[in-house]
């Protein structure tokens, strides 16, 4: 699939493009994404 390493972003990238969402992890500061994913921008609150 790729002709390099592929970066952290670049799996990132190709993760989101496939549909993959972060899955935000409960803490006392309330819902929060960890690890890489924490650089994705906010998804909108579901109503």
């Amino acid at each position: 699939m790729w002709d390099h390493r592929p970066t952290a972003d670049e799996l990132l990238d190709a993760r989101v493009r496939a549909g993959w969402t972060p899955t935000p992890t409960s803490t006392r500061d309330g819902e929060v994404v960890m690890g890489h994913a924490c650089k994705l921008p906010p998804r909108p609150a579901a109503r």
